[in-house]
């Protein structure tokens, strides 16, 4: 049972690998040359059959813009507009700083 398993991965493992390379391995047609070489074997289908895919290949995301989702909305509260007080133009220099004294 043992062997018989081993033979049958070995067999399906050539496959994979012996198979896409023979449907390949069929050399273009010289059309250059006039005549029998007419390029019309039926070598695209087999590149079509030997490349075709059941999965659809993914849509390309736009990754310019980024994508803002709305989590929370923050309402900012009201500022009260307010007018500095005005000082005379006699003092133009402000008031000397409290600093603290060392000792």
């Amino acid at each position: 049972m043992l062997l018989a398993r081993r033979v049958f991965a070995l067999l399906i493992g050539a496959l994979l690998v012996g198979l896409p390379t023979l449907a390949f391995a069929d050399p273009p047609d010289p059309a250059w040359i006039a005549g029998y070489w007419d390029d019309g074997d039926f070598d695209d289908a087999v590149v079509t059959i030997a490349t075709a895919s059941a999965v659809e290949e993914a849509p390309l995301v736009d990754a310019e813009l980024p994508l803002w989702v709305p989590i929370a909305r923050v309402e900012m509260p009201k500022q009260e507009a307010y007018r500095a007080p005005r000082r005379p133009a006699a003092s133009p220099r402000a008031p000397p700083v409290d600093s603290p004294t060392y000792h």
